[in-house]
């Protein structure tokens, strides 16, 4: 917990300071708030955030970037904030809040929780560790109010941008407030830090604090307070133009006289106090200026030469002047920019000899700088002194301990630079396994593009088949996340392999399998899966067999076994535990789930989802398979109707940035919900944003046919009947919809659906399609309860019998899907009124509108509405937004007749005998009544509900 010593003088910031106090009582009262705080260098936000925080009872925690970027700690500002907050609860107290005592992730960042259990887990264990720092932020400020604070975000390496996102995304616990300052210049449209403020923004909890310039009046008593005197108009107006109002640059000016004769260059203002230092206050001074955060005083005794008594009478002085303040055990400089402008002033050969001598020190006795700084201190300091072979060996010992860190991105960085450097000297690995690591660095980093020009590169210098093999695997794996299918790169990488080389070939036949079974070649998967297995059995390799297992038991689900797709699933489940791969569990998980789901067993899928989504957060992969798990589990909730709880599964699973493929499910349950309850807006997006996401390559019809049945969903919602039809019948042709009936089926309601609205104006069109339906459904297997239940409610449809409607009721309500039910209940009861019979009419319509209320089905809760006006059926069921029949005048049912027909406001008042003006206040009207955007929704209404026969 450290902080720079404020000025003595603090000015103005009124306004900022309550917007401040504001977000903190909000954070308190409503949920964590972050509050990005921007602005020019110099311009006091560090200031600010220091004045504010001092006037808080609350816990206050600070961590800082470094300027060094790849070259610095890793998570540097949140290795400070954990190491503060594990200090102000006690070592054992927050040992006792984080899984496993912390030893599994944040052990690898403060050696006071104990020695980290076995070594870095590359696939998953970055997402344990964003876990445990949520964890325990949690935990504290559920002991009272908590500050945190991020300096300097512009200088934030690639894992600290990455977890603080993580922070703000997931953070649900009341009483956190976050504040990150960050500079607003020197940000080009390439710089990291920017996009990264533009996805911070339009998160719901964000708010800005942009300080601006200090005014005229506030200089002016800026100097007064601290020069003790009252200033010159003069000298003020002279100090308020040159600084701009910049309050770090007026107390520059007002230090070195710039009333008088001011220096132009501002290095020449930051630099006035270090000239009036002695001769060793200057060299312990630029010493300092080489380490970009805190100088430790013992690194700087060993640097300078100077005992620790000289060294101290030589810093007062810059302390007193405020160059250096001091930090922690050594000192820092009071601005980054006095800190730039002392580093720029040294000559080229004293910045190698001062790098040469800080990296010399930290080879000698790394324990000067705090645990895990000294690896990339020393890449740091070797490649600033120029000796590119100590600089590359360096690095690629940084690279070794970042990954240890699960801060991949710098990892990746280091070993670029080991590349960069070309030095391959005894010390380091050949090219080709530089280059492999780098490339499984991106993978690790998300950086998938880099990655794979690093794996092909890495493949160009490979001479060993297996080698080849697995960076094959590693760029089909990166290509996975580029929304590639990679099956090229795995199966080339199988015909490379030797016979004896079973190990590797049993995981990349497992891997093969299971990547075919997400693109619906399911038979091709059975095949490899099958080989894989027999691998996994021959070497006695569990986590093969269990991902085999996991696909022969997709195979079996989707091939009319439910039963022994469970009992497959199960027994790869426990072979996946046994060897460590958690992922594979999940993944057992998933399509055990999805087997009940085939059988439906709704409850039973949602159950086994629910269970294992904890595992998937424990183990750190709930953005990964985690997220393929938390689709299913959330179709599961829709068809038990527990609509806001699959919502909120989305919305959590989406939060972890899940891969392409992935994000494109979810969105595709997401929008599902939207359409179904009146967001059409939001549904479109989320169905055009999975459609990108998906792209050409994922053919699988497990991810397509949903898509597509959104796609038309939404299209009806606007009114867009001819889009609807035609993403239709791109379905339509598809000549192995016959294999895919679970997923087929629900599609063919949304036909009848298409069907009933060209019949209200395209007789013929009408009837093609109808057909077209009744040829499909005969071809659609109906074995299991599922397609039986889609099979009865077709032919009550097709057949518009009383009897009909009736049993494909029961059969969904005997399965739990309150969905179905509800639009099959209306149908029901269309039927039942143009039969004449009333009574059943107002029975259906009744548990229909009980269901769409709880629902919250807004629009099948107004289609409803509208079929009880048109029959004048009294359904006496008090629900919060039901419309009580049309509420139409006489005269706004005429003009909606004419809507329905096509006709402008103009053909409407000719018609009607009415002006045109009067004309469109009656539409304008209608659409309010109905709660329709447009007259064409208008008129899909009027169509659907034969309205005017």
């Amino acid at each position: 917990m450290t902080s720079a010593i404020p000025s003595a003088v603090f000015v103005a910031r009124a306004e900022e300071m309550a917007r401040l106090t504001d977000a903190y009582e909000r954070a308190r009262s409503d949920g964590p708030v972050t509050v990005l705080i921007g602005g020019e260098a110099g311009i006091g936000k560090t200031r600010l955030v220091n004045e504010f925080t001092a006037s808080l009872t609350a816990r206050v925690v600070t961590g800082g970037c470094l300027p060094l970027g790849a070259d610095g700690l890793p998570y540097a500002p949140f290795v400070a904030l954990m190491r503060g907050l594990v200090r102000g609860l006690g070592v054992s107290v927050a040992a006792q809040l984080l899984p496993g005592g912390g030893r599994r992730g944040l052990a690898h960042w403060l050696p006071e929780l104990g020695e980290a259990d076995g070594v870095p887990d590359p696939s998953y264990g970055r997402a344990r560790l964003f876990g445990e720092v949520l964890t325990l932020v949690e935990s504290a400020a559920g002991e009272g109010p908590l500050v945190l604070v991020v300096e300097d975000l512009h200088w934030a390496d690639a894992s600290s941008q990455e977890l603080l996102l993580y922070l703000v995304r997931n953070l649900t616990h009341p009483g956190v407030l976050l504040l990150v300052t960050h500079r607003s210049t020197g940000l080009d449209a390439t710089h990291p830090v920017r996009s990264l403020l533009g996805a911070l923004g339009r998160l719901g909890p964000v708010r800005r604090v942009d300080p601006a310039p200090l005014g005229r009046a506030d200089v002016e008593q800026l100097l007064t307070v601290r020069q003790k005197t009252s200033v010159d108009v003069e000298l003020a107006e002279r100090v308020y133009r040159r600084s701009e109002g910049n309050p770090l640059f007026v107390e520059a000016l007002a230090d070195t006289g710039a009333g008088e004769a001011t220096p132009a260059p501002l290095r020449d203002l930051l630099l006035a106090g270090l000239h009036e230092l002695s001769d060793a206050g200057r060299r312990c001074v630029r010493a300092a200026s080489a380490v970009d955060d805190v100088v430790g005083q013992e690194l700087l005794v060993a640097v300078t030469g100077l005992p620790d008594r000289e060294l101290e009478d030589a810093l007062r002085p810059a302390v007193e002047r405020r160059l250096l303040v001091p930090a922690d055990d050594g000192y820092t400089f009071r601005h980054a920019l006095i800190r730039s402008a002392v580093y720029e002033d040294l000559l080229p050969g004293e910045r190698i000899r001062l790098h040469t001598r800080y990296a010399r020190t930290l080879e000698a006795d790394p324990g000067l700088l705090p645990p895990g700084r000294a690896p990339a201190a020393l890449a740091a300091h070797w490649y600033a002194a120029g000796d590119r072979v100590r600089a590359a060996e360096a690095a690629w010992y940084a690279a070794e301990s970042a990954r240890h860190r699960y801060a991949y991105a710098e990892a990746l960085r280091l070993l670029e630079r080991v590349l960069e450097l070309g030095e391959f000297t005894p010390k380091l690995p050949e090219l080709g396994d530089v280059l492999g690591a780098a490339a499984e660095a991106a993978l690790c980093a998300g950086e998938a593009e880099r990655g794979t020009a690093l794996a092909t590169a890495a493949l160009d210098e490979s001479g060993d088949p297996e080698t080849s093999a697995l960076l094959l695997e590693t760029r089909s794996l990166l290509g996975h996340l580029r929304g590639r299918d990679g099956l090229d790169d795995l199966r080339a990488a199988l015909a490379l392999l030797p016979q004896h080389a079973e190990t590797v070939r049993g995981r990349l036949h497992a891997t093969l399998a299971s990547r075919l079974a997400g693109l619906s070649r399911t038979d091709e998967a059975a095949e490899h899966a099958t080989e894989a297995l027999r691998l996994g059995r021959a070497v006695g390799d569990p986590g093969t067999q269990g991902l085999a297992l996991v696909t022969l038991g997709a195979h079996a689900a989707r091939n009319g076994d439910p039963a022994g797709a469970v009992d497959l699933c199960r027994e790869g489940s426990r072979l996946a535990l046994l060897a460590g791969r958690h992922e594979t569990v999940v993944l057992a998980a998933v399509m055990e789930s999805i087997a009940f789901k085939a059988a439906g067993a709704y409850a039973d899928a949602a159950a086994v989802a629910r269970s294992e989504l904890g595992r998937a957060r424990r183990t750190g992969i709930a953005g990964n398979r985690g997220a393929v798990l938390s689709a299913v589990y959330a179709d599961a909730l829709i068809a038990l109707g527990d609509w806001t709880e699959a919502r909120a599964t989305v919305r959590d699973a989406l939060a972890q940035d899940p891969p392409p493929l992935y994000r494109a499910v979810l969105l595709t349950n997401l929008g599902t919900v939207d359409v179904a309850q009146g967001e059409t807006g939001a549904a479109r997006t989320a169905a055009t944003e999975a459609a990108r996401l998906i792209g050409g390559e994922y053919s699988g019809r497990e991810f397509l046919l949903p898509l597509h049945d959104l796609q038309c969903q939404v299209a009806l919602a606007d009114g867009l009947h001819e889009e609807a039809n035609r993403v239709f019948g791109t379905v339509l042709a598809d000549p192995e919809l016959p294999a895919h009936a679970a997923l087929a089926w629900p599609l063919l309601r949304t036909g009848r659906q298409i069907c009933d609205l060209l019949g209200a104006h395209d007789r013929v069109r009408a009837d093609a399609l109808r057909a077209q339906l009744a040829v499909h459904a005969k071809a659609f297997p109906s074995d299991r309860p599922v397609e039986a239940a889609h099979r009865t409610t077709f032919e009550a449809w097709y057949g518009n019998e009383q009897a009909a409607w009736d049993s494909a009721a029961e059969a969904w309500r005997t399965l739990g899907h309150r969905g179905q039910l509800a639009f099959v209940l209306l149908g029901a009861a269309e039927s039942a009124l143009a039969a004449g019979d009333r009574a059943t009419a107002a029975d259906r319509l009744r548990e229909a509108e009980t269901l769409a209320a709880a629902l919250g089905a807004a629009p099948l809760a107004r289609e409803i509405g509208l079929l009880a006006a048109r029959g004048r059926l009294a359904l006496d069921v008090p629900a919060e937004g039901r419309p009580d029949g049309l509420g139409l005048t006489p005269r706004e049912t005429e003009v909606l007749r004419l809507v329905a027909e096509g006709h402008s406001n103009r053909r409407i008042a000719q018609e009607l005998f009415i002006s045109a003006k009067t004309a469109g206040v009656h539409v304008s009207n209608i659409l309010a009544k109905l709660d329709v955007t447009s007259r064409t929704e208008a008129a899909a209404l009027a169509h659907r509900l034969r309205l005017f026969g």
